[in-house]
């Protein structure tokens, strides 16, 4: 008995795959300074395409007499990133599984830097709405594959909690957006380089300063190595090793040439492929992507894909609407001297009172042809601020907790919290609970999010890896527009409903965690495949 373990355990050894074989490498390499230039560089990358997709809501008020935007040109200038990252994500990800992840971070960014620098010099809207249109393409190439560099650097015994840690980037992003916008907005800037050409005013200095993180990425990925998992997918093994080498050196500080493993291989011996043609390598991805729609993958996928969509219909539509549902609060405080009502009371009265001045203004076709600016008050920014403070503090607990509960349990703990949180909102007053109980239902949504993806970056791949994040990604921008333009529709209904559709649509997808793979039982081997 004992001579046949002895046996299995020594064939278990030979035929390892060059994966396992590379996770060992990568444990090897440690988690050190290589890494922490990557964690710095994903951290620019994040910052910058949340900016992609967040400064529109911040320079509406600001700009909303310099471009002359109506109310529905405001709602297409919002809309106009997610367009652009819905056309370009199926293509993104095809290109970023045939090519590495490498060529799309540096020029994607690059992309988003001169996007930036299009919006920032706009002087009418169309140029500001071609430039956020152009940004969204953009942002669809750099979003898989900034999320699997960092996966693919990273060795299975911190990969989960380096993931969430990724996530909690997303938090950041939205505190220094808010602290920017505060910063900036809020000024008497008002620059005339030419005459009736080209003026500058506070939201376009805003949108240049934006700029900066995009350039910092930029740079950062350029002096960065392309995944060796990439590599090694393309049976560019000694490709791979140098990158692992280089890792291992700038994390340990020993010479490259003490890395103990010489090989991806179980022989030992190197292989060395002929170059391959773009022609060739298009098709190649093109073979390999449809492994996804294939059986066990393309359960999972559609698995992913629907949690997604619902996910985002729901935290989106909340998330964008969240600054003016405080600011309904705080007017309904300045007209009953500082005293409030359930939440729904003043919610209703709200929509009420819109729908009159609606019918009368028909009635009378009375309109203003002075524009008035109505610049954000503090409150708009200090709710950002504390929307991104409470996402971050949910990562950060789940980045201790995942390790012991598991991704699958502890999203379902978060999927019930939301819709707690969601259903509590009915029998709230104050304005300080109902500003806590509404960040922290986007940022458990987030944080769920967050969970997903890293059970998504185990169970899928890395030659279909970045195609099926874009397209999950895809479809969760779909379900970001349809709940950014039903939820004022739900609201008219009764202020409760669009938010028990938030609760309700959160236990639907706490029960959908159930049917999740579990990369720890499933591929706990190899930390990936």
């Amino acid at each position: 008995m004992k001579g046949d373990i002895e046996v299995n355990k020594n064939e278990n050894e030979v035929t390892k795959t060059p994966m396992q074989i590379l996770e060992e490498a990568l444990e090897y390499s440690k988690f050190g300074y290589f890494n922490y230039k990557l964690m710095l560089a994903t951290l620019m990358a994040v910052f910058s395409f949340m900016s992609v997709t967040t400064t529109s809501s911040y320079i509406l008020s600001s700009a909303e007499c310099d471009l002359n935007m109506s109310i529905m040109q405001k709602g297409l200038l919002n809309a106009m990133p997610f367009f652009g990252q819905v056309v370009a994500a199926p293509f993104a990800g095809l290109i970023t599984d045939a090519f590495g992840r490498k060529l799309f971070l540096v020029w994607g960014h690059a992309g988003i830097l001169a996007c930036a620098l299009l919006e920032g010099t706009s002087q009418n809207y169309w140029m500001l709405l071609l430039g956020k249109l152009l940004d969204g393409i953009f942002l669809s190439l750099t979003f898989s594959a900034t999320a699997v560099m960092v996966t693919e650097f990273t060795h299975k015994g911190v990969r989960d909690r380096v993931l969430l840690m990724y996530s909690s980037f997303m938090s950041t992003s939205l505190i220094l957006c808010a602290l920017v916008a505060w910063g900036v907005l809020t000024q008497p800037w008002d620059f005339v380089i030419i005459q009736g050409y080209l003026e500058l005013h506070p939201w376009n200095i805003y949108l240049y300063t934006t700029a900066i993180t995009s350039l910092i990425a930029t740079l950062l990925y350029m002096h960065l190595p392309e995944s060796p998992k990439f590599l090694l997918t393309l049976g560019k093994e000694a490709e791979a090793l140098e990158v692992i080498k280089r890792m291992y050196h700038e994390n340990s500080g020993q010479p490259k040439y003490t890395f103990p493993i010489t090989s991806f291989n179980a022989s030992g011996v190197h292989f060395t492929p002929e170059s391959i043609s773009i022609k060739k390598q298009i098709t190649n991805a093109l073979l390999q992507s449809k492994e996804l729609f294939r059986r066990p993958l393309i359960f999972t996928l559609l698995l992913f894909a629907s949690s997604s969509f619902v996910n985002l219909f729901a935290y989106s539509a909340l998330r964008l609407w969240f600054p003016q549902i405080s600011t309904i609060i705080e007017n309904h405080q300045s007209k009953h001297g500082g005293e409030t009502d359930q939440f729904c009371v003043m919610i209703d009265g709200y929509t009420s009172e819109l729908a009159k001045n609606v019918s009368l203004a028909a009635v009378t076709n009375r309109i203003s042809d002075v524009c008035v600016p109505h610049p954000a008050g503090p409150a708009t920014y200090i709710n950002g601020i504390i929307l991104g403070v409470q996402s971050l503090a949910l990562i950060l607990v789940s980045t201790a907790l995942v390790d012991y509960l598991g991704q699958k349990l502890l999203m379902f703990f978060v999927f019930v919290a939301c819709a707690a949180c969601s259903a509590a909102l009915y029998w709230t007053s104050s304005s300080l609970s109902i500003g806590l109980l509404l960040a922290g239902t986007c940022a458990l949504m987030q944080c769920a999010l967050s969970i997903q993806n890293t059970v998504l970056m185990r169970a899928v791949p890395t030659s279909v890896r970045a195609l099926a994040l874009t397209l999950i990604v895809m479809l969760g921008r779909i379900g970001s527009l349809v709940g950014s333009v039903l939820f004022p529709v739900m609201l008219e209904e009764g202020c409760m409903f669009p938010f028990m559709i938030l609760s309700i649509i959160s236990l639907c997808v706490a029960g959908l965690v159930y049917f999740f793979p579990n990369p720890k039982k499933e591929n706990a081997a190899a930390g990936d495949k």
